[in-house]
């Protein structure tokens, strides 16, 4: 209890800067002004537009008119001419064509932003964040780890997210009709990005319980009890295993959790630490690789705005490599993972959780599912483990084809014969751009289930009531935990975005007193915003726009210069958002990690935090500031970053086979 009151004292501290600095309303009002034209024109306006402010006291400032650049791709070198009261914009390749007026209104009294057309016909509302939107995700990060039980303090700061929504005239029974048929079952159980992760999870979870059921799981890990013969070699396993599955951060997961579980098991190491290796060799080791589906949207989110600054938006993919010794979080935090595993070495909650597995004890806190533990390899089959091994490949192959097939498809095709001639990477970057992967997985999934079905059924190991009556449990006891804990974590997540909780801290972090700062500030920002979102992808979608045009035009005050400063400012932001994502207990890979791994999911938060904080500290530290304010190489960063952690190791980390703390209270 002492310590959930100390994590209180703790947050509290953390958050009374948001609720003490005061947002900047032309940045807030900029974002909604470029969110509404995004709103208003998907692919662009057919030609030029002009907008006309109704508000007699209110004035356009370079910042409108940089969100109305970044949300059109509008050039910045006299296409935009912004005055006192219009803003006359003309997107690359529509020059011609009528120009259409658009009348803006903005309400500072109810934080709204709409968009109208001639005929005074809405086109775009917007409302942007107010200090209320914090509460929600604050409210249920707090209420997660002093209750530790993650599903009712996601409900109640979804909840509570809803009541802000109703309008003060509206009765109060309205914020469940919001949270439960609008937000739940309009956008969230409808929408196809959802559908496919929920059904994956399912197919999967089935998938590995009908190979537990067929003696396939029993026969893996008795072939890799050949090569893991000690408690550092099956963490090696894992490790490595997710190095090897880095084109996506969701395959990666429930791949490397899965597999490695039972293993993790007989070695007596912690479904906690298996969490942490899962969890740090997903979404780190996608978003630096050179490709993976990650990378198509992390370039995504800024390119489009490159040609602001006098750049082509086709030189994204350059950018985004020299980012790559930038990447100082996602770099520090898989080589921790290395060094914990090399040198034998943990600290803090994760250290009693490893000391406890030594000794054998709390193994029910390692583990949840439900009926999982009553799913048992069947007496009559026998362990074999190319029945495990086949399944698997054809998850990786099949996800792996329908990523490319699917990307394929999307591409037109003279673009296609464009692309091909100019090599095989452009041609790659753009099929995983404009692929499904979330799609390919379930896919995948689907593919490997009928192969686990296809071998337990031809090879005479279960009959078919037996496959689909183990696949049924296995998958109901995800859904009794995991399911709803990943729907909750949507929730809040889609009523952050209605409140705009995103914005708002965007809004308070603009007010800069030194160019060099600019990294930094962007960094915490982004964690900030992931954190309390638990949405990297939103984060960078939010702030990337806005990155480009402010680091070019900063970054001449610096040592970095403008192109320096532009390459490490967007590097911050995604560096930022995946630190924010990886420790927020609200977010679907955090939740997805635990429930592959089989780790109580507030526990394998509470064991992670502590090394992705030292990681975070360390970039900021030994990386962001060094390389902003003196223009210190990234690689000697990464070198002092490595070095100071296995400084923390030796100091404050402890062998858990010969450590006591399991038996700390």
């Amino acid at each position: 209890m002492r310590s959930r009151l100390l994590f209180a004292g703790v947050f509290a501290l953390l958050c009374l800067p948001l609720l003490l600095l005061r947002p900047d309303s032309t940045a807030q009002q900029g974002l909604a002004l470029r969110q509404a034209m995004v709103n208003a024109f998907e692919k662009g306006p057919p030609g030029p537009i002009i907008l006309k402010v109704e508000n007699p006291d209110f004035q356009f400032s370079q910042e409108h008119a940089d969100a109305v650049a970044s949300s059109l791709g509008a050039f910045n070198n006299g296409l935009l001419t912004p005055d006192l009261q219009t803003i006359r914009a003309v997107v690359p390749g529509r020059e011609s064509g009528p120009t259409r007026v658009l009348y803006i209104h903005i309400s500072e009294s109810d934080s709204r932003l709409i968009i109208s057309n001639e005929n005074d016909e809405p086109l775009a509302e917007v409302t942007y964040g107010v200090k209320s939107s914090l509460l929600p995700p604050l409210l249920a990060i707090l209420l997660a780890f002093m209750l530790r039980n993650t599903w009712l303090s996601l409900l109640v700061g979804a909840l509570a997210g809803a009541i802000l929504l109703v309008p003060e005239s509206e009765a109060f029974t309205n914020a469940f009709g919001i949270l439960f048929w609008d937000i739940l079952f309009q956008d969230i159980l409808f929408d196809p990005f959802h559908a496919y992760i929920l059904g994956f999870t399912l197919l999967l979870s089935g998938t590995v319980a009908l190979l537990t059921r067929m003696g396939a799981i029993e026969g893996m890990v008795q072939a890799m009890m050949r090569w893991a013969r000690s408690s550092q070699s099956v963490q090696s396993m894992a490790y490595f295993l997710g190095f090897g599955i880095f084109f996506d951060d969701y395959a990666n997961t429930m791949v490397v959790g899965n597999a490695c579980g039972p293993l993790f098991d007989r070695m007596n190491v912690s479904r906690a630490k298996l969490a942490y290796i899962v969890d740090s060799t997903a979404a780190p080791i996608a978003g630096v690789a050179v490709l993976s589906t990650w990378v198509a949207f992390q370039i995504s989110t800024f390119a489009p705005q490159l040609p602001t600054i006098g750049m082509s938006e086709a030189q994204g993919y350059s950018i985004f490599l020299e980012t790559i010794p930038y990447r100082f979080y996602c770099l520090l935090a898989l080589a921790m993972v290395g060094l914990t595993i090399f040198l034998r070495r943990d600290f803090g909650p994760m250290l009693r959780s490893e000391s406890r597995a030594r000794l054998g004890m709390d193994k029910r806190l390692e583990a949840t599912g439900g009926e999982w533990g009553h799913i048992e390899r069947a007496p009559w089959t026998l362990p074999r483990w190319e029945n495990g091994l086949i399944p698997i490949l054809t998850l990786v192959m099949v996800t792996g084809y329908a990523i490319y097939t699917l990307g394929a498809a999307n591409i037109p095709v003279e673009k296609a014969i464009e692309l091909k001639k100019t090599g095989i990477f452009p041609w790659l970057r753009e099929v995983l751009s404009q692929s499904d992967s979330t799609k390919a997985i379930f896919l995948g999934s689907a593919a490997a289930w009928g192969m686990a079905a296809f071998l337990s059924l031809t090879r005479k190991q279960l009959g078919v009531s037996e496959v689909f009556k183990t696949t049924i449990i296995g998958s109901i006891s995800v859904a009794r935990s995991a399911i709803a804990i990943l729907i909750l974590a949507w929730c809040i997540g889609e009523v952050c975005t209605r409140l705009d909780t995103a914005g708002y801290l965007v809004s308070i972090s603009t007010q800069l007193t030194n160019p060099s700062w600019l990294p930094i500030i962007l960094f915490l920002t982004s964690c900030f915003v992931a954190f309390a979102t638990g949405s990297s992808w939103t984060t960078m979608a939010i702030l990337q726009p806005n990155v480009v045009v402010l680091a070019h035009r900063m970054g001449d005050m610096t040592e970095m210069g403008s192109h320096g400063m532009l390459v490490l400012c967007v590097g911050a932001v995604l560096e930022g958002s995946i630190f924010g994502d990886h420790c927020s207990p609200i977010s679907d890979t955090t939740i997805l990690s635990s429930t592959a791994s089989r780790c109580e999911h507030i526990e394998h938060v509470r064991t992670q935090a502590p090394y992705a904080l030292v990681c975070a500290a360390l970039a900021l530290l030994v990386g962001y500031v060094p390389a902003s304010f003196f223009g210190i190489p990234p690689l000697l960063s990464l070198g002092m970053g490595g070095l100071c952690m296995i400084a923390v190791l030796v100091l404050f980390g402890r062998n858990p086979s010969e450590s006591r703390a399991g038996l700390m209270p």
